[in-house]
């Protein structure tokens, strides 16, 4: 099996120690919810209001989209706008964070890229092992149910 070396850009090797550990998780959390990506890449090309958000972003409900909103502004992502009006007028945009973890996730897209016909063909021989197995133990228990038992033998 060959090893590759960890690397973590710049800094050189990640060691993974305590707070290197929490860093990633928290910048992975960020990512967590479904719908933070698509939010985030739509907002790349500027100011959205909601509605055109809601439009662009295909399958999330008006729930969702508001819940993914609130967490990135909680996360300091996106900023919101709040504008007086009648009827109010509300806008989004990505903060300064926010721009600087799509920069940080440019390699990982790109390893995406690279890796993706690797990572499908990876499932698909895990999931045809998984039905091997599966039908290799229930084989077994067919077998082990038609056979009789003899009382002591064990």
């Amino acid at each position: 099996m060959q090893t590759r070396p960890a690397t973590a850009g710049a800094g050189g090797p990640w060691v993974p120690d305590e707070p290197g550990m929490d860093a990633l998780q928290g910048a992975l959390g960020v990512l967590g919810a479904k719908w933070s990506l698509a939010v985030l890449a739509r907002l790349t090309t500027g100011t959205q209001r909601f509605n055109e958000l809601l439009r662009q972003i295909d399958g999330v409900s008006r729930r969702m989209l508001s819940a993914t909103l609130r967490q990135l502004e909680r996360d300091g992502l996106v900023l919101r706008h709040v504008y007086a009006r009648v009827p109010a007028r509300v806008e989004y945009e990505l903060s300064d964070t926010g721009e600087a973890l799509l920069a940080a996730l440019a390699p990982l897209l790109d390893w995406g890229k690279l890796h993706r016909l690797e990572i499908a063909e990876a499932r698909e021989r895990f999931d045809r092992l998984q039905l091997w197995r599966a039908a290799g133990q229930e084989m077994q228990q067919a077998k082990s149910a038609t056979q009789p038992r003899v009382p002591g033998v064990y």
